[in-house]
C-alpha cells in the first residue's frame, strides 16, 4: 500500500516551484528536467546516480541537479524517503544570479551532492514559508537571494550557459525526437535517420546524452505535458497530443516523474490564473 504524500506549490512573487515528497519508497527512473532542481533529504537515504557519477545521499545532504542533468534515485536499503526541493527555470536563475553577482550567467552546480550542507536550514525555512502561504515577501526574497548567492559562490563550476557538445548524428536524432515525440518512434526510424545500426545507435546515444533514447522521449513528453497543463489544456486533449493510448496511461506516466497527478499539477496553475482575474 502506498502511503506516500506529495505537495507542489508555486510562489508567484519568487517565481519558483516547491515540491515536497513524504514517505516515498519507490525508485525514480533515469530522467532530466529543463530547469534547476535544488533540494535536500529530510529523512531517509538513497543511492543517486547523476551524469554517470554515483553518490550516497542521506539526511541533511543537498542535491543540486542542473538543467539536462540525467539522474536517478534508487533505494539504498528498506526505508521511506522525505525530500523537499524547489524548481527554478534557467531564465529565473539568470535573473537571481544577476541580482547576486551583478551580471547574468547560467551557473552549473557541482558536485551534485553536497554532504551535510550548511544551507539546509535556510532552504528548509524558505520552503516552509512558501508552503505555509507566507505573505512576507521581504523575508522570502532575502532567503532566496542568500541561498542562490552562496550556491554560486561555493558550487558553481562554470559561469556560462553551455550546451554539451554532441555528435551531429545524435544531435539530429534529438531534433527528430523533439519534433515527433508524439508519434510511435521506432529504433529503426532513429538508427536509419542517423546512419547507425540499432545497437550502435543505442550505445552512442546513451554515451552522449547519459540516458537511453526511450527515456529521452519520456522526458520530452514530460516537459510538454507540464507546459500544456500550465496552459489549462484539457486532460483528454493532452493525452491525445502526446500520443498516449488513454488518460489513465498518461496519468500513471506523469505521476511517475512529477510525483503528483496531472489534475493536481493543473489545479495549482489554474488557481494562480484565477487569482489574476
Amino acid at each position: 500500500m502506498d502511503n506516500s504524500d506529495s505537495r507542489i506549490v508555486f510562489d508567484e512573487k519568487l517565481k519558483i516551484e516547491v515540491l515536497t515528497l513524504i514517505g516515498m519508497i519507490e525508485n525514480l527512473p533515469p530522467h532530466f528536467h529543463d530547469y534547476y532542481e535544488l533540494g535536500y533529504i529530510e529523512s531517509g537515504n538513497r543511492r543517486v546516480i547523476c551524469q554517470g557519477k554515483e553518490y550516497t545521499a542521506e539526511k541533511g545532504d543537498l542535491l543540486l541537479f542542473n538543467p539536462n542533468d540525467n539522474h536517478t534515485c534508487l533505494e539504498l536499503k528498506k526505508g521511506l524517503l522525505d525530500f523537499r526541493c524547489f524548481h527554478i527555470t534557467t531564465e529565473r536563475m539568470e535573473e537571481l544570479v544577476l541580482e547576486c553577482i551583478g551580471y547574468s550567467i547560467c551557473p552549473y552546480f557541482e558536485p551534485q551532492i553536497v554532504h551535510q550542507s550548511d544551507l539546509i536550514p535556510q532552504i528548509k525555512e524558505l520552503i516552509d514559508l512558501i508552503e505555509n502561504g507566507s505573505y512576507c515577501d521581504l523575508q522570502k526574497e532575502e532567503l532566496l537571494y542568500m541561498i542562490i548567492g552562496d550556491l554560486v559562490a561555493g558550487h558553481a563550476q562554470s559561469l556560462e550557459c553551455e550546451q554539451m557538445e554532441i555528435s551531429d548524428s545524435i544531435e539530429r536524432a534529438c531534433g527528430y525526437i523533439e519534433k515527433h515525440y508524439a508519434a510511435n518512434i521506432s529504433l529503426c526510424d532513429l538508427s536509419s535517420f542517423t546512419g547507425f545500426s540499432k545497437y550502435h545507435f543505442i550505445r552512442m546515444f546513451t554515451k552522449e546524452k547519459g540516458i537511453s533514447p526511450y527515456r529521452y522521449i519520456e522526458c520530452i513528453k514530460m516537459t510538454e505535458a507540464k507546459k500544456l497543463l500550465k496552459a489549462g489544456e484539457d486532460l483528454s486533449n493532452i493525452t491525445y497530443q502526446l500520443g498516449f493510448s488513454s488518460q489513465s496511461h498518461f496519468t500513471n506516466f506523469f505521476k511517475k516523474y512529477a510525483r503528483v497527478t496531472p489534475k493536481q499539477y493543473s489545479k495549482l496553475y489554474n488557481e494562480i490564473g484565477r487569482a489574476h482575474v
